[in-house]
């Protein structure tokens, strides 16, 4: 198979998985707030880099994934989105000193510290939407989402650096810890207690059988990301990480024999986390949190393979849908 020839529909359609392929009814609007964020509010970006993210409709994605918010409980999240997808993008050529930097900055921010008045509008929002969750989440549930944005930075960006600078894919075990959490889903893994209300409690998500399915469920996003977004990691022709890749390398494996593997993997992971969730049935009062909680991770599942397969241009064959950075620092 060549590269041109590759399609991610090919082995993960839509509705491929077990849950409800559903759409916010606020889509229209969330698509007509972030462009105004990436007009007037992203002004850093240069105008090729906001008709890019424009057309990379990534309202879709949150629309996709959380059907069931509010329009009130979708607008943080939805700056959210814009926020993260773009902070991640603009650190894709970034020093190590610099992703650090931009972890404990704006990790502070998230903790309550003020922007400054020349801090871009990744910092502004980043106020902006933790004042706006704050307004409808208690306490307990900011600082796990806190928390899972330090952890994706911490031990999933920066960890991740250094196979990328020197061009060299860690091995196969080593790479599926670190892609745990470079896939950067944990902060939003949680946006499912937001519309079922229910937050689970700090001795419920610290129970082993709850941190396993979080690893699958994460897992099992970062497999479906490599998978889609592979047309646009194989044009830049210098990324290492991303499951096909490593597995080319470790197992000397064509590429299409790799992308067979890639979603064997993927299957194995999604096939355990079901059967976690079916047979340990012991939360007590606080099943019926479990249950919401894992029900809509499926949903944010399905959603985010619908916005890859029918939504989005971020993925296209030669990276021509992707906003490359200009310079080194967001800031």
């Amino acid at each position: 198979m060549l590269p041109e020839e590759f399609k991610s529909s090919n082995y993960l359609p839509l509705n491929y998985y077990p849950w409800p392929n559903l759409v916010n009814s606020h889509i229209e609007q969330m698509g007509r707030d972030m462009d105004s964020w990436i007009d007037n509010d992203y002004t850093f970006l240069t105008d090729e880099q906001k008709v890019k993210y424009k057309k990379m409709r990534l309202h879709a994605c949150t629309a996709c994934m959380w059907p069931d918010l509010t329009y009130e409980q979708a607008i943080p999240c939805n700056r959210f989105m814009l926020q993260y997808v773009v902070l991640d993008d603009q650190l894709e050529d970034s020093s190590l000193q610099e992703i650090q930097q931009q972890r404990i900055r704006c990790t502070a921010i998230l903790k309550g510290e003020e922007p400054g008045p020349d801090e871009n509008a990744l910092y502004q929002h980043l106020a902006i939407l933790r004042n706006e969750f704050r307004a409808f989440m208690p306490e307990i549930w900011m600082e796990r989402f806190i928390y899972y944005f330090y952890q994706s930075f911490r031990y999933g960006i920066e960890l991740e650096y250094s196979f990328k600078v020197t061009n060299l894919p860690p091995s196969l075990s080593l790479f599926q810890v670190i892609r745990e959490f470079s896939v950067l889903m944990r902060p939003y893994l949680i946006f499912g207690e937001i519309e079922s209300g229910l937050v689970l409690p700090n001795h419920i998500i610290e129970h082993p059988v709850i941190l396993k399915i979080i690893s699958l469920i994460v897992r099992v996003v970062a497999w479906q990301n490599d998978i889609h977004s592979l047309p646009k990691e194989m044009a830049k022709g210098t990324e290492v990480f991303n499951l096909v890749f490593v597995l080319q390398r470790e197992y000397h494996l064509s590429l299409e024999e790799a992308c067979t593997e890639a979603l064997r993997i993927h299957n194995a992971d999604l096939e355990e986390v079901i059967a976690l969730h079916r047979d340990y049935r012991e939360f007590g009062e606080y099943q019926e949190h479990v249950d919401k909680f894992f029900y809509y991770a499926g949903v944010g599942l399905q959603g985010v393979n619908t916005f890859y397969l029918q939504e989005t241009e971020r993925y296209l064959h030669g990276g021509v849908g992707f906003a490359w950075p200009e310079e080194k620092s967001p800031r």
